[in-house]
């Protein structure tokens, strides 16, 4: 079965008065190469990784990962065109896609393993997502029978539309960490996520 996952490293972070929060730093790494790093590790096949806003600059800080790059010349119309360009990309053969948000540090190979698992045991037919606290978290983790729906969407809620349509074909994992709902629109968010490092740095 083959698995592939696409990484939205497109935005223009506008809540973030146009700083590329992608770029921002997370434990001495841009957040986003924090993110391709674990779905790398993870084993995904391949990893494309959508830019759009300052793509020299994203593609700069990713230069020594194994890892696919396609630009979205339309980005600044919604994340919707950013994840069409990502399952274009794609190979003919792709059984599953894993969207995975680039302001997501903290999103563990731990908790990929856990839905690529459930995505496999369940023989790749079902929307895998996780689930924290009972809210719906990231990333998910699409069936191929679901591609032309997703690219069929528009503006910003494409998956999230496709997620709450079948909800009897969306299986949830569960995941005790908070790292599945923890993402970085302002800069207020990213405060936080640099305390939350801070905090698990001193467990670790």
């Amino acid at each position: 079965m083959r698995i592939s996952a696409t990484v939205m490293a497109a935005g223009q972070s506008t809540r973030m008065d146009n700083t590329n929060k992608l770029l921002l730093i997370i434990d001495g790494n841009p957040m986003v190469k924090r993110v391709c790093e674990s779905v790398l590790a993870t084993g995904f096949d391949p990893v494309v990784v959508v830019t759009g806003f300052e793509k020299n600059k994203v593609e700069a800080a990713l230069n020594k990962l194994e890892l696919q790059f396609t630009h979205n010349s339309h980005w600044a119309d919604g994340m919707a065109t950013s994840i069409f360009s990502g399952l274009v990309a794609l190979p003919n053969n792709t059984d599953g896609n894993l969207i995975a948000l680039g302001d997501m540090p903290f999103v563990s190979v731990e908790t990929l393993e856990k839905l690529k698992n459930s995505f496999i045991s369940h023989e790749g037919k079902h929307i895998i997502y996780p689930k924290h606290d009972d809210q719906q978290g990231n990333p998910v983790l699409f069936p191929q029978k679901y591609f032309d729906e997703i690219m069929s969407s528009t503006g910003d809620r494409g998956c999230k539309r496709v997620l709450r349509k079948y909800p009897d074909d969306a299986i949830p994992v569960p995941i005790d960490s908070n790292e599945v709902i923890l993402d970085c629109d302002t800069n207020e968010d990213y405060l936080k996520l640099k305390y939350h490092s801070e905090e698990l740095n001193v467990q670790t």
